[in-house]
């Protein structure tokens, strides 16, 4: 069995655990893995040049989140989520959102409107980059502007059941088809920048339109992301020779 290939460590991280977990997120994402592949904790620490631990923590911490399951004593496998899981999971994070908002619109001060508008800005400019390895960046930067949002909640319940939902879609759309994604950079700006101009006026109608209207679109292009991927995979299956024809085709 061919081994995962991982990326190396990244900056920005605080601890080597964080540094693991990001590389093997990395992985993931940049689809160094693929869905269904193994991941085996001997052969990451060998790769990373780390002891087992940070990279069980890190494995450990991906299965909570979804994105890898135990498969043995020291194995798990990358998860490959459907797309009945991701519009279960845009339901769940929709509910989450628009709760928050309602519930901390009261919350909403000039320091939290400072940093949304400082992550906001991050995501604008990697989302118009054309270097592939931004994409993760992007992702994590757009979970913390949205656990913004859920922390005006002011429920730790409720920011730890959301940060669960949120890695799997954030993880997908990182890793999708640029064909499928393609062209939407600044629609994505602009619907940031209408949530946090609802925030800032304290107008929890405006807050909830904007914010249902982005995750909508948002459910919309992961879902044809998702369809243009499992299309790929499906051709490159394809034994040689085979006949049959594919969308577009004629």
């Amino acid at each position: 069995m061919q081994s995962a290939t991982l990326p190396p460590l990244r900056e920005g991280f605080s601890t080597l655990s964080e540094q693991v977990y990001g590389a093997i997120l990395g992985a993931i994402i940049e689809r160094r893995v693929e869905p269904g592949e193994r991941l085996m904790l001997d052969d990451l620490a060998q790769q990373l040049r780390v002891s087992r631990t940070p990279v069980r923590d890190a494995l450990s911490r991906l299965a909570a989140e979804g994105l890898v399951e135990p498969t043995g004593r020291r194995g798990f496998r990358v998860t490959a989520p459907t797309a009945a899981d991701l519009i279960a999971l845009y339901d769940m994070r929709l509910m989450c959102e628009l709760y928050a908002a309602e519930k901390g619109i009261g919350n909403v001060t000039p320091a939290f409107l400072v940093r949304l508008e400082e992550l906001a800005n991050d995501c604008a400019r990697l989302a118009r980059s054309a270097d592939p390895t931004d994409r993760l960046v992007l992702s994590l930067r757009d979970r913390k502007l949205h656990n913004g949002i859920i922390s005006l909640g002011q429920n730790p319940k409720l920011s730890e059941l959301y940060e669960r939902l949120n890695i799997h879609m954030h993880s997908l759309r990182a890793s999708a088809s640029h064909a499928a994604t393609g062209g939407v950079e600044e629609l994505y700006v602009a619907e940031h920048a209408a949530i946090i101009a609802a925030l800032r006026d304290g107008d929890v109608a405006a807050a909830k339109q904007s914010i249902r209207l982005h995750i909508l679109n948002a459910q919309a292009r992961t879902l044809a992301a998702l369809a243009m991927d499992e299309a790929v995979r499906s051709l490159s299956c394809q034994p040689p020779g085979d006949k049959r024809k594919v969308a577009g085709d004629g």
